[in-house]
């Protein structure tokens, strides 16, 4: 569960609530639907049925400003099976955005169904959910448009609760005087045919078809198909709109349009030529535009993506939240100097880990190049005859690379030992004394010189742990000294309860226990500036101990490799 947010509890009597963002972004609706019945899933992935009253009577939708009440309607609550399909009507649909939500608040006992009045708009003619057990499809909505004629035969496992099935008999059928005059007309339903040809929508001159499973709409004489041929047995929504055009969609997506305006006639026929399930058939007496019609397959379909569930709230995390803020207005003066002070503590702590491992970082990357460089540098001067000067050039070539291995630890070593080494090339014997090793003859360095090489070299490398080592002491004081300055803190703030307990004259619970909550939150700071802080030094000596083995092996490889070279 989530902390509470910001926004206001919309009444105190629900005790949970579930943010559900109408995420228009990610589904590709990309302009305002006004009016729009959203489908919303209920799982046991997304929905503690235990928590709701068993007939889902205390679902409650609320709009984004958490006090205008939205309409719903249970099509389906099985609190058995954990599965329910609840329709909202949410007025706006914006476009192209992952932000607008509304709230579903249940966990009341007490609570009441209540009706389904103003879940669909004026121009809704019918909506058939088709989950009726015996007679013909029923009309949800107000109106009452029932199903006149036809035979369908009841499938519990549809894909919204229940679905109709039909064997190309003739469909099912509904008249009614409304519906000639209508101006405008939008056809929805969810299809799941076994056969790729049949009528899926006649009235009057517009006809919606399958021919070779391609949905193919007719209006005026004109006909034009929509998208590639459907896959038998799943699950397609397909829509036509009419007004002053007639347009196909599939999936929300327009396919095919026909311009030809809207004539109505005769009796209205659903799936007359179709074998298969059909589900969800919605009319409406206006031509819904694509944005409105894109929100209802989106929300109706298993993979949709507009509607995404969040994480609960809960009423106990406010007040939580509440007994946090109250214990924070009871911290004396002497519990806000220790707060204070461990949170400057704290974000020193940080900014140190932060910067020492963002160095240890860069260290650890550039001084295996260099380690490389160096090997190869050895190589070239084991065989490499003549003077110092010669030798002395390899020897800056790579000490001046200071740019490309600016992070390691291990070339400033060497550029001490570069320099120390130079210098000494005359310094033993008369000038120009050479050594000959395996026919290669090169400058000559003695043990002593070669010595105070090694001292200069140890000099560096002290130089270089004080480094790694710098800032390090201000975690150890986070560490050792965070717990007990905020045990300082929590035994002054009990003291100070203590004496206004003893002069107010007055011992109860309510009097001692704000005061010592108050004082152990100087404890809590300690502790959140120490443990953060031990976890990190830890990290990092680690990872210090590490490059300061490196550095210890890279001294002595340096020595053994140039005595090799240049001891007499």
């Amino acid at each position: 569960m989530l902390p509470l947010s910001a926004h206001a509890w919309w009444d105190e009597g629900w005790t949970i609530r579930k943010k559900i963002t109408l995420d228009t972004q990610a589904a590709g609706i990309t302009a305002e639907a006004t009016g729009v019945p959203v489908l919303v899933r209920l799982s046991t992935g997304n929905f503690d049925f235990l928590a709701a009253n068993e007939n889902g009577s205390d679902l409650r939708f609320v709009a984004e400003d958490d006090k205008t009440v939205l309409a719903h309607h249970i099509e389906r609550f099985d609190s058995t099976n954990e599965l329910a399909f609840v329709w909202v009507q949410v007025p706006r649909v914006a476009g192209s955005s992952a932000v607008q939500h509304v709230w579903l608040y249940y966990g009341n006992e007490s609570a009441q169904p209540v009706p389904a009045s103003g879940l669909y708009d004026a121009a809704q003619w019918a909506v058939y959910h088709l989950s009726d057990t015996t007679g013909l499809p029923q009309d949800i909505t107000a109106a009452g448009h029932h199903m006149s004629g036809g035979t369908a035969t009841f499938v519990p496992s549809g894909l919204i609760g229940g679905s109709a099935r039909l064997n190309a008999d003739g469909g099912l059928q509904v008249g009614d005087a409304t519906l000639q005059a209508a101006t405008g007309f939008t056809f929805s339903a969810w299809i799941k045919p076994e056969r790729a040809d049949g009528e899926l929508l006649a009235f009057g001159g517009l006809t919606l078809s399958l021919r070779g499973g391609v949905p193919e709409l007719s209006a005026g004489g004109t006909v034009a198909q929509g998208g590639a041929p459907l896959a038998l047995n799943a699950w397609r929504h397909v829509a036509v709109s009419s007004g002053t055009n007639a347009v196909l969609y599939l999936d929300g997506k327009p396919v095919a349009n026909v311009a030809t305006a809207f004539a109505p006639a005769g009796a209205l026929r659903v799936g007359a030529g179709l074998v298969g399930e059909i589900d969800e058939v919605q009319i409406s007496t206006e031509q819904r535009p694509e944005a409105w019609i894109a929100a209802q397959a989106d929300s109706q379909g298993q993979a949709g993506k507009l509607v995404r569930m969040g994480e609960e709230e809960t009423t106990e995390q406010g007040a939580q939240t509440g007994y946090f803020m109250a214990t924070m207005n009871n911290l004396t003066v002497d519990g806000w100097v220790v707060v204070v002070i461990c949170v400057f503590m704290f974000f020193i702590a940080i900014y140190i880990m932060w910067a020492k491992a963002v160095l240890l970082t860069r260290q650890d990357r550039s001084n295996p190049r260099f380690t490389e460089a160096f090997d190869q540098l050895a190589t070239r001067l084991r065989t490499l005859e003549g003077g110092p000067s010669l030798h002395a050039s390899q020897l800056d070539q790579l000490a001046s690379q200071g740019d490309q291995y600016k992070d390691s630890p291990l070339h400033r070593i060497f550029q001490v030992g570069a320099r120390e080494l130079k210098s000494r090339f005359h310094a033993d014997g008369s000038p120009g004394a050479t050594v000959e090793h395996d026919g290669v003859v090169a400058p000559s360095v003695g043990e002593r010189a070669m010595l105070a090489v090694r001292s200069s070299l140890d000099a560096q490398l002290t130089r270089e742990r004080q480094r790694l080592d710098k800032g390090m002491v201000m975690l150890t004081i986070a560490i050792s000294g965070g717990p007990f300055l905020g045990l300082l803190g929590t035994v002054v703030g009990v003291m100070i309860t203590f004496a206004a307990i003893a002069a107010a004259g007055d011992v109860n619970v309510n009097a001692i226990a704000p005061g010592i909550a108050a004082a152990l939150v100087a404890t809590v700071a300690g502790l959140g500036v120490a443990i953060p802080a031990l976890f990190g030094y830890n990290y990092l000596q680690t990872r210090i101990k590490s490059i300061s083995n490196d550095m210890n092996v890279f001294v002595d490889e340096f020595v053994t490799k140039m005595a090799e070279t240049y001891g007499d």
